[in-house]
């Protein structure tokens, strides 16, 4: 299958590691040149000097940004990235998180941290992007969002309102910018084999009262498939959702959970 995608270019955020690093990778194997946008630098540019080396004819940019800086950051970073790669077709909004915790045991601060990076971070990525995605014949938006935007609960209180803003942000712009021939959609990741895999497995041990072992045991069986999700199996929709045969695929949020999220 031609995915039509060789040449094309793609910011991608929170690139550094774990979803976004992988979905970097994936791009890259498919001929993209990519701009790297994350706070970690230094990881972002060892992910650089590796694409360069294994595709030496990969244009690759390292963009410093750290997204709760707000416009005044997002604003230049784009502009830097656009001089360097000379414009950008795909929009990868990967970066954010959410304070694992109750209610009660999350304070302001943690909030308007998490909720600065996304969705505000991702919208305001979007808008500034968006001028220079409308001259692309090829445009693409894809969110990282998260399955608590659908099922509430578990021991994250702020994954839901992050991941459901995401979602309807999500959908928004897919009308939104239908007619300037930009698809807009969001995949879910269920939990994923990332640093947060760990801290979920922590925090599940310490309520239930067991072991790392039986809690890790515990968070798996209640996924149809078995196993837990690698960043992997987000970057292969990725990569498919950013190419010619997902043209008319728009305004739709894709579950990658191994069939863990219960709701239709």
């Amino acid at each position: 299958m031609d995915l039509a995608l060789k040449g094309r270019i793609a910011f991608v955020t929170g690139a550094s590691r774990g979803i976004g690093r992988a979905i970097s990778l994936a791009l890259a194997a498919e001929g993209v040149h990519l701009g790297l946008f994350g706070r970690d630098t230094a990881r972002c540019e060892a992910l650089a000097a590796e694409l360069r080396k294994q595709y030496p004819d990969l244009r690759v940019c390292v963009v410093p940004l750290d997204l709760e800086r707000g416009t005044a950051a997002i604003k230049p970073a784009i502009e830097a990235a656009v001089k360097e790669l000379g414009g950008v077709d795909i929009l990868v909004n990967c970066a954010g998180g959410a304070y694992r915790g109750r209610l009660e045991q999350i304070p302001d601060d943690a909030w308007e941290h998490y909720f600065a990076v996304k969705p505000l971070g991702l919208i305001r990525m979007t808008r500034e992007a968006l001028p220079y995605l409308k001259q692309s014949k090829q445009a693409r938006i894809i969110n990282i969002s998260g399955t608590r935007g659908r099922e509430p609960g578990g021991p994250s209180v702020m994954s839901g309102p992050i991941n459901l803003g995401t979602l309807s942000i999500t959908k928004a712009l897919a009308n939104e910018f239908g007619p300037h021939g930009i698809t807009v959609n969001a995949i879910c990741p269920g939990s994923t084999d990332t640093g947060r895999w760990t801290e979920l497995v922590n925090i599940t041990a310490k309520e239930r009262g067991v072991s790392i072992e039986e809690a890790t045991k515990h968070l798996v069986r209640e996924v149809p498939m078995g196993r837990v999700v690698v960043p992997e199996d987000i970057a292969g929709l990725t990569v498919f959702l950013a190419s010619r045969s997902a043209a008319m695929i728009t305004g739709t949020a894709i579950n990658v959970d191994g069939g863990r999220t219960r709701g239709i």
